[in-house]
């Protein structure tokens, strides 16, 4: 005997059973996302054609960018630069791609949010080391930036800290920079496996947004550690915008808080407006489920258009050095031309002090 699925086991509560005697409300309302193959037999022709056209522009997506990224192979001569370019522009790719899964995998809703916001909160980080690989490395920005007088009254928190004064770019500081944004990248792994943990005995659950709920506790961690991640990007990127015009960072830029925008604030307001009652249950879809399917269906269509506009604004041969290292080797002759005029240097100091000494 073959086993039950959810659907056919389901005991609802006594006012669950009343509403759907008393409105004749569909029992998929209440009832989880359909697994994938009855959910494919429950699709229309019209369901099919549009994930077919949905799955359709992710994997041209992947297409674009598996091109875009041999051509930063190919054109761009700094390897640090080579791998930091080609792994931010591939942040619309991967959230497209796990958008594709959640299309036709719903209830693997949890785990695809979880390692689409894993994956951008890593591009917080890689998105400071553009800059920083622009300047040509942590020597040559803090060079650039010793005289320099930073705005630290910037966004996201311009608002609650909009009298903090001007500063001077120190290592110190810098290091507190780059931890700012390393952060958002570390913490976001680590909640979401405790969260999958707690998901295991019922502790966790994305739906529940009670004022006693660990999701929304944690969620709303993440939110403040997402910040103060974006701060220190955004500080550095308001000097970065003229000095490195001509590596198209304004477009780089917009293109990442595109992405912070789209992918969190947008689900943030479908959730909310499917837990209000204002998007409707379709089964075999849930209110729930069918608000997050729209999320989805949103997201690979603006990802693939961010995707082409990363394209363009991440083609762009690039010779300069992106590591502080690469400024400071020097071929051979000019090394040996060093050495002799150190040697001279010193030849002639102490010449100096023999006759200083007679």
């Amino acid at each position: 005997m073959e086993p039950s699925s959810p659907e056919e086991v389901a005991r609802f509560p006594p006012h669950i059973i009343e509403l759907i005697e008393k409105f004749n409300v569909s029992e998929a309302c209440f009832l989880p996302p359909p697994i994938s193959i009855n959910l494919i037999l429950q699709l229309t022709w019209l369901d099919i054609s549009i994930f077919a056209v949905l799955t359709a522009m992710t994997v041209l997506s992947v297409i674009i960018y598996l091109e875009n990224t041999y051509y930063l192979l190919k054109k761009v001569r700094c390897p640090f630069k080579k791998k930091t370019l080609a792994w931010n522009s591939a942040a619309p790719t991967v959230i497209g791609v796990t958008s594709c899964l959640g299309l036709w995998v719903p209830r693997a809703v949890m785990f695809v949010n979880m390692v689409a916001s894993i994956y951008f909160a890593a591009c917080f980080y890689l998105m400071l080391l553009v800059i920083v690989e622009g300047y040509g490395g942590e020597e040559a920005l803090l060079k650039h930036l010793e005289t320099v007088s930073l705005a630290v009254s910037t966004g996201p928190c311009c608002c609650c800290c909009p009298c903090l004064p001007r500063m001077r770019m120190t290592r110190r500081k810098f290091r507190i920079f780059v931890l700012g944004s390393f952060q958002v990248a570390f913490l976001r792994p680590v909640f979401y496996f405790l969260g999958t943990v707690l998901w295991t005995n019922g502790l966790y659950d994305p739906q529940d947004l009670s004022a006693t709920s660990v999701f929304l506790w944690m969620d709303l961690f993440l939110g403040v550690s997402t910040i103060l991640g974006l701060w220190p990007v955004n500080i550095l990127f308001r000097e970065a915008k003229l000095h490195m015009a001509d590596q198209n960072i304004i477009a780089k830029f917009a293109l990442f808080q595109a992405i912070l925008i789209l992918s969190s604030l947008q689900n943030s307001i479908i959730g909310t407006l499917a837990g209000a009652g204002h998007i409707g249950c379709a089964p075999p879809y849930s209110a729930t489920t069918r608000g997050q399917l729209m999320n989805y269906q949103l997201l690979i269509i603006e990802m693939f258009i961010v995707g082409v506009l990363t394209r363009i604004s991440y083609r762009k041969r690039d010779d300069g050095p992106g590591y502080g290292a690469l400024d400071a080797t020097q071929p051979k002759d000019q090394e040996e031309r060093g050495r002799q005029t150190s040697t001279e240097d010193a030849k002639g100091q102490d010449t100096g002090n023999n006759n200083l000494e007679v």
